[in-house]
């Protein structure tokens, strides 16, 4: 998915199929196809073929309420700097403050529209395609806000500063994998901060974002073992300790970050890289907005109320098709925020 100036998807209908292709059941280009399975002569029942995730992505991003689709400003604040000698009925000095550049965020309009033919219904065993659409079409629609906010992250975007929000330049990444000193190193630089004006700041880690258990495994081991190992068998791969680390008998890591710090996501496309980020309540680095705030997507059933011309009754189905259509819509948008809140290891 590419991401354009403001840091929205561009070309929002082709991604958006692009995405659900690769995970819902969709027809073909036809109004009356399904997946041919329900057309056997045998009676089949009907999986779901996922298991629902929930996403964490509130751990990576701002959530910003936005009242309509024109451009939002994200305005950051560095530091009051000022303060001086005011002794016995001395003056007071002015205390002063400048502007950080201000992130840009555009809402806009993210969807799909599914279709049910009235012969796949009828030959639906399980009669479960009606009842648990509109659930699978807003797990889609929870999907597709984490995966939007993950691959922002990942394509690196442009910092409001004009340079990207990751680079070796700024210190805030590595190379190199997850363990004890390259993790102390990022939680250095992420403390070791100063605003555009000088000012010293004090940024936090807060969550420590890995793709797979076996990642997950060795983050907590980084972060919770009371002791580490006594010989040194470091070699550079992910978990196996450090020259620096892996010396002693005490863990002086141990409960350096939250308990609940490490955060498993399956969203993020490497393996091994890892991402260290600032709780976004307090500075955020990524900040995602929805139209009035409303975090969940529209599901609707299209209605058409056709009357029957012989007869009395309503056709439930499509008056052009015999379909049930039903449409998802998420108003969103998404933007990077604040370099200093992030810090990540790709590794080689």
């Amino acid at each position: 998915m590419s991401y354009g100036q403001f840091g929205r998807p561009v070309r929002l209908l082709e991604a958006y199929k692009d995405w659900r292709d690769d995970t819902m059941l969709e027809e073909a280009d036809g109004k009356a196809d399904f997946p041919s399975f329900l057309y056997g002569p045998v009676r089949q029942s009907v999986f779901q073929g996922y298991s629902k995730v929930a996403p964490v992505w509130k751990r990576y991003a701002r959530v910003e309420n936005a009242p309509d689709f024109r451009e939002s400003r994200i305005r950051g604040l560095n530091g009051l700097k000022g303060i001086g000698y005011v002794g016995d009925q001395g003056e007071y000095p002015g205390l002063q403050r400048s502007e950080r550049p201000a992130a840009s965020l555009i809402i806009d309009t993210y969807g799909g529209i599914y279709s049910i033919t009235r012969q796949a219904i009828r030959n639906d065993d399980t009669g479960e395609l009606l009842n648990r659409n509109p659930n699978d079409l807003g797990f889609a629609a929870g999907n597709f806000v984490a995966e939007t906010i993950i691959a922002l992250i990942e394509s690196n975007p442009l910092a409001p500063d004009g340079t990207a929000m990751f680079t070796s330049g700024r210190g805030n990444e590595v190379t190199t994998a997850l363990s004890e000193d390259s993790l102390a190193d990022g939680i250095t630089w992420m403390e070791d901060q100063s605003d555009d004006s000088g000012y010293r700041v004090r940024i936090n880690p807060a969550t420590l974002a890995v793709k797979t258990a076996r990642m997950e495994a060795i983050a907590k081991r980084i972060l919770n073992s009371t002791n580490t190992g006594t010989t040194v068998n470091w070699t550079g791969a992910a978990g196996v300790g450090s020259p620096v680390m892996d010396k002693g008998t005490i863990n002086p890591l141990m409960g350096i970050l939250p308990v609940d710090a490490v955060v498993r996501d399956p969203f993020w496309s490497d393996s091994n890289n890892w991402y260290l980020l600032a709780d976004p309540k307090d500075v955020p680095a990524f900040a995602v907005g929805f139209l009035d705030g409303k975090e969940e997507p529209f599901v609707g059933l299209k209605d058409p109320s056709v009357r029957a011309a012989l007869g009395s009754g309503v056709d439930p189905y499509d008056f052009e098709f015999d379909t049930i259509d039903f449409k998802v819509r998420l108003d969103l948008g998404v933007a990077a925020v604040d370099h200093r809140a992030a810090f990540r290891g790709v590794v080689a």
